[in-house]
This record gives C-alpha cells, structure tokens and sequence, in this order.
C-alpha cells in the first residue's frame, strides 16, 4: 500500500487513529463526516504499465492494485447498475475489458475493429450497448461503434467525425454526445434508431467545406437536466456551451492558460457540480484546474499543478471534492490533485502510477 498526502495529513488520517487508539479500533467506525472526504473510491488507470489503482477517498489510502491485463487502459465507465466496469484502452487496435466492480476481475475482452483507438465509451441506460469513439484517422470522418456489453460483440458503426476523443450519454438516455477534435465539430447519436446529426464549434465554418481545425475539441460534460452540454476546445483556450435540444452553441467560455507546455495545451476535460453551477476543466499542458460560474461565466479559481500534464478528472457525488489526474513526464509517476469545492483550493495529493489519464470516483456500497 502507498500513498502520500500533503497539507490535511494530521486531520485526515492522524487524528482518526489516535481516537481509535483512545477508544478501541473496534469502536472506531470513521463515519463522522467532518474527518476525511467524501466515502467513496477512486480509481485511477495507469496506462504506463497496465494497472488500476483504488484508494479510499476518506483516507486517501491505496485499498487496492489491480493487473488490468489490457494494454494502455485509458478510460474507464461504469454500467447503470454499477456491477460492471468497462476500460477502454487507447491503442491502435485497442481493445474493451469488462470488469466485475465487486472483485475488480477481468471477465471478458474483446479487440474493437482495425485502426480504432477507443479513448472512450458511453453506456445506455439499460447496459445493454456501449459506444466507443474512435481517436484514430485525424484526416478523414471515422465511426462511432457500438456494442452489445453482454457478449461483447461489434453491433453497428455510425457516422462521426475526425479524431473523436470523448464521448457522453444524457441521463435520460435519448443522446449520445461526441467530440471531434480535427473536425470541430460534435457527434449527436439519437440510440433509438442510431440516427446521427452534426453541430460545428467554428463560427465561422461553412457546411460542407473542410478547413484546418481551429477549435479541437476534446472533453465534453453534460449538465444534469440534460439541456447544456460543455465542451472543452484545446486549441482555442474556450469551452463552448452546447444547446442539445437546439443543436447549436450559444455561448463560449476563454479558460486561462499558464505556463503552456506543448501543442495541445488548452482545456482537456470537464466534470460539473450536482447543483450545475460549476464547472471544472483540465488543462493539460496548461497544467492546472480551471473553475467557472455557468451563470455569469465567471473564471472562479486557476489552481496550477507541480507535476504537469492535468488530464484527467472526476468529481464525488456531493460535489465536496474535485479529483485531477496528472501525467507527469514519461516513465515517471504521475499524481492525483484533491480540490476542495468550497474553498477552490488544493489539500491533498496521491502518488500514482505510470502515465495515469483515466479516473472515475464512485460512492461506496
């Protein structure tokens, strides 16, 4: 077990043991709320060498490491009915493991078709059918492919755009919502019968003519009542605000960026408060947090990272607290950064494993 912790050391975990020492480990159930964070788990996908890792958000104590047995695991979604978990592995001629949540074994793989790097997957509402993006062919319109989660069998592809990296589903089931980054524009996937339609980030684009991207979108979040979806552009230094029922954007968010490392350096990826009043956004080489006001706009905090390349993140059921994944450099560890909510600041810190991009936090059974 590893993990290190930072400035809430003393009262995340110090103090907790010494009450339990005064009246007995076996009375000690570390259910007050105002110790620790939010009770749940954190995982985290280290692509470098092949692992997850789970650690008690309460504690921020690794509770365990897993030998994922698929390569370059990159993202990871669970199923409605939390039972199973899905990884997908950012690979040309990647593949899809599928996860027992309660044992975290391996039940099943299966290799998605040629040239597909599926970076991510988006699951219906039933468990039936996943949707997996395609991060391959930057120069021609790609497929978003479907699959049947209980045999793992390749279904059906549709239509989508050039290099899709992020993929959601609205919590009423009736969207599938698609980034694409080197055709600026977004995947609209209707699963009751699998029509497509496209919406453009650019402005200025006109339908049918093909240009340079200028936006590159590549995170996307979907707002809790299902109307406003944020997407992060990394070329542009924007999110940009998407209307799903009038399919058009109807607003834009600049997201400050320091200390720029790289060429895709602007806004990565995104989660948003229970309450839909804040929004949080990666900044990969830009190497911080952004948090904005979806109400007025307003950038509320700029939190800048030690270990760089802030990509991916994830946030507790309660809003309380923010996780962000930071790559670090290669063959390096990379870090986990713990951002309280109410005061935007930072408090804890986990050392990682290798390259780790993909998180998801879950509440605990």
């Amino acid at each position: 077990m590893q993990s290190s912790l930072h400035d809430r050391w003393v009262t995340r975990l110090l103090f907790p043991l010494v009450v339990c020492l005064a009246v007995g480990a076996a009375g000690c159930s570390g259910d007050d709320d105002s110790v620790g964070g939010p009770p749940g788990t954190l995982y985290v996908l280290n692509q470098g060498d092949a692992t997850l890792f789970l650690y008690d958000t309460e504690t921020l104590t690794r509770v365990d490491s897993v030998e994922t047995l698929v390569r370059k695991p990159h993202y990871l979604e669970f199923d409605p009915s939390g039972d199973r978990y899905y990884i997908t592995t950012l690979e040309m001629i990647g593949h899809i493991g599928k996860f027992d949540a309660a044992t975290n074994l391996l039940l099943d793989s299966v290799t998605v078709p040629p040239s597909v790097q599926p970076t991510a997957i988006a699951i219906t509402n039933d468990g039936r059918f996943g949707y997996i993006c395609n991060f391959s062919l930057p120069g021609e319109r790609t497929h978003i492919h479907k699959f049947d989660l209980g045999t793992l069998d390749h279904v059906s592809s549709v239509q989508a755009g050039s290099v899709t990296h992020d993929v959601k589903i609205t919590s009423d089931g009736a969207m599938i919502v698609a980034c694409n980054m080197n055709s600026d524009d977004i995947t609209l996937v209707y699963p009751d019968d699998d029509t497509v339609a496209f919406v453009s980030v650019d402005p200025d684009s006109v339908y049918g003519v093909s240009t340079a991207p200028k936006y590159g979108p590549h995170g996307i979040v979907i707002d809790h009542n299902d109307s406003l979806a944020y997407v992060a552009c990394m070329m542009k230094y924007q999110v940009r605000v998407l209307d799903l029922k009038r399919r058009r954007v109807t607003d834009s968010i600049a997201i400050p960026i320091h200390h720029a490392q790289g060429h895709l350096i602007g806004p990565t990826l995104l989660a948003i408060s229970p309450d839909d009043r804040t929004v949080y956004v990666t900044t990969s080489g830009g190497n911080s947090l952004v948090a904005f006001d979806t109400k007025t706009k307003a950038i509320l905090a700029d939190i800048m990272f030690a270990t760089p390349y802030s990509f991916g993140i994830a946030i507790s059921d309660d809003g309380r607290e923010v996780y962000a994944a930071c790559v670090g450099h290669p063959l390096e560890h990379g870090r986990i950064y713990v951002i309280d909510t109410e005061s935007l600041t930072k408090t804890d810190s986990l050392d990682v494993g290798r390259e780790s991009f993909g998180i998801a936090w879950r509440p605990r059974p």
